[in-house]
């Protein structure tokens, strides 16, 4: 078999597999238009001789003689053609979305023409190693890609002449398509012309497809799977009787699996052949001595195979460019659900008993002594009596029902009883004895605080609430746990705040906070605060005064109590000397600190008035310098201004001596 390098430049890869043969074929049939011209040959086709996809995700042109058409990325403009997977928006948005090839595959290529230049072949490939007496079939999809607003709202419907041709030129065979319409979106359908080979089969032909349309406007489209092979009577194959040909089979399975082949009267002398691929279609192998209607597939404990039947007149047996293929039976063997060997299970006699099952499976039935069953993932034998000891068995149904059993031997046993107080209330810091009682080893858990771990009564001193389990086990391997909870009440905590310091007339927000369990808190009766019951309230003395926050636990962890003291000056208060010598007594001259009071500025003058520091932060002083330089003993004049949250303004010139 022989044909120009066309075909062998642009097949895309296609998936296979299960999923893809399924979905493929469910969405070709539901969702795809089914309309095909009545061109096409009937009944079944043979592997493609040639198969022109177009390839897949980045694209090259086509040879400069497979087409009349100019190659270009993109859109494409008049008499130009592309090759791509993704576009919109071509001639000013009027084309559709131009997304995935024929097979709604989004990397698979298509090819996009712009034909208003006027008619011009579309494709053209030579084709060599044909067979005498056979049908062929030469055929594409094609799909107007214009919107009705295309050209104006006058686009021209492109249509097109499949043609087989002697390699001198000689027509064989034609068939012109209707025009194409447009639906507003991307409908492929296939086209093409069938063709019978006299007894002596021509040295080669030549295949063409033609736009017949142009003008000034409109005539675009695109093209995809453009294929040519062999075509003959229908083939119907049948598993078992039944055309269900996709068979999901476990490991293990025993009923014969026969494959039929019928074939309508089409040949003078067939020849059959059923056929295998290991590797999902990819690629086909003969089976020895299987070339009558009727094959059993041998058993076999896993993989996947596909299997059809080839069909072909005597004389062209074994070629491929000659025989037409049946549809494929999918077959895969599955392996049989993991499951584990005999579990020997202890049961603890009046106790609940849990049997473990393995996740992930579709079903689930156990069976057990005194007619026990449940479809639970997990099975529960409630208040174990000796009369349920003995075999309980799961059966664990996979996917495809794939089936495999465990088993559990439960064996009953006297069972143990752990009892302890439950819950323990303690303040911070107390020492506690936990105490458990029952028959055998003891173990709590977690370590954190605990004297002993394996003792009924270990001692504790727990810094926050925490919760233990203890467990008991008896002789037999019998258990019981239980949980202690250990509830830590915090110790109380009293904080007044720092002391505040303001000017006659003005407020101090207290900043009060307690901390600790259920404590309950109060300022010491004072006509001076706003609200003796709140952690930050208002003081507004005029005189110095000292509050008490008084701090106490509701559930016994005891009280306390601290000071806060608010100083009251009649106005600020700034230094009239500083000795900036580093020996950290009155090095920086600073602004009193005023509570709620915010620092507009506060400057510094030399004695020649000129600026030598300001700041407008109140914790910031000068100490001395101007520049890194020291500055010698004498008179500086300071400004400051102050304001206070409610808008209130304090302003205080004067001089401070610097004393070296």
């Amino acid at each position: 078999m022989k044909h120009d390098c066309l075909s062998m430049l642009f097949v895309k890869p296609r998936q296979n597999g299960l999923s893809c043969i399924i979905g493929l074929a469910f969405f070709l049939l539901i969702i795809l238009p089914s309309t095909t011209s009545a061109q096409l040959c009937s009944g079944n086709l043979g592997t493609p001789i040639v198969n022109i996809t177009f390839g897949a995700g980045f694209s090259q042109p086509l040879p400069t003689s497979a087409t009349s058409y100019a190659y270009t990325h993109g859109c494409p403009a008049s008499g130009k053609y592309s090759i791509e997977n993704f576009l919109f928006g071509c001639e000013n948005n009027t084309w559709v979305v131009l997304t995935g090839d024929h097979t709604r595959d989004f990397e698979g290529n298509y090819m996009l023409v712009n034909g208003s230049a006027g008619p011009g072949t579309v494709l053209v490939d030579t084709i060599y190693g044909l067979c005498g007496n056979t049908t062929y079939q030469f055929a594409g999809w094609l799909a107007n890609c214009m919107k009705l607003t295309a050209c104006g709202g006058n686009p021209v419907l492109p249509n097109f002449t499949f043609t087989i041709e002697t390699l001198t030129g000689t027509v064989l065979a034609s068939s012109t398509t209707p025009d194409l319409p447009i639906t507003g979106f991307k409908d492929w359908v296939e086209y093409g012309v069938c063709y019978t080979t006299p007894a002596t089969a021509p040295a080669g032909i030549v295949t063409k497809i033609k736009c017949n349309t142009g003008g000034p406007c409109g005539s675009s489209y695109v093209v995809d799977d453009v294929t040519f092979r062999a075509a003959g009577p229908s083939i119907n194959v049948a598993v078992n009787g039944s055309n269900n040909l996709v068979i999901d089979l476990c490991t293990g399975y025993t009923d014969p699996y026969v494959f039929t082949g019928t074939y309508s009267s089409a040949y003078i002398d067939p020849v059959l052949q059923w056929q295998s691929s290991l590797d999902t279609g990819r690629t086909w192998t003969n089976i020895p001595g299987a070339t009558t209607g009727t094959y059993i597939m041998p058993q076999r404990s896993s993989s996947v195979i596909l299997y059809r039947l080839v069909v072909a007149e005597r004389v062209n047996a074994g070629n491929t460019n000659c025989s037409i293929n049946s549809e494929t039976i999918w077959t895969n063997v599955h392996s049989l659900p993991p499951h584990r060997a005999l579990q020997q299970v202890i049961g603890c006699l009046t106790k609940d008993l849990t049997m473990m099952a393995p996740p992930f499976f579709t079903a689930y039935q156990w069976n057990g002594p005194n007619g026990y069953q449940s479809t639970l993932t997990n099975a529960v034998v409630t208040n174990l009596q000796y009369a349920d000891s003995g075999l309980y068995t799961l059966l664990l149904t996979g996917d495809f029902g794939c089936v495999a059993t465990d088993s559990f031997y439960v064996k009953i046993y006297p069972g143990t009883t752990v009892v302890t107080q439950l819950l323990y209330e303690i303040c911070e810091g107390t020492t506690l004895n936990l105490v458990a009682t029952g028959d055998g080893t003891y173990l709590w858990s977690p370590p954190t605080g605990l004297s002993n771990t394996t003792i009924p009564n270990p001692v504790v001193t727990p810094k926050d609430s925490i919760q233990y389990q203890v467990l008991l086990t008896n002789m037999w391997g019998c258990k019981d746990s239980v949980l202690v909870t250990i509830n830590v009440f915090k110790k109380v905590i009293a904080n007044a705040g720092p002391d505040k310091v303001i000017l006659i007339g003005d407020t101090a927000l207290l900043n009060g906070s307690v901390s600790g369990t259920a404590v309950n808190y109060s300022w010491s009766a004072s006509n001076t605060l706003s609200n003796i019951s709140s952690l930050q309230p208002n003081a507004f003395p005029v005189i110095e005064t000292k509050y008490t926050l008084n701090a106490a636990s509701s559930v016994g962890c005891g009280n306390a109590s601290d000071e806060v003291i608010v100083k009251v000056y009649k106005e600020v208060l700034m230094p009239n000397a500083f000795t900036p010598n580093n020996d950290g007594l009155n090095d920086v001259f600073r602004v009193l600190s005023l509570d709620n009071y915010e620092l507009v500025s506060f400057s510094v003058y030399s004695r020649w008035g000129e600026k030598i520091f300001n700041t407008t932060n109140i914790h910031t002083g000068w100490n001395g310098t101007i520049k890194g330089q020291l500055q010698s003993t004498g008179t500086y004049v300071y400004y400051l201004e102050m304001k206070s949250r409610t808008g209130k303004r304090i302003i205080k010139k004067g001089t401070v001596l610097l004393i070296r």
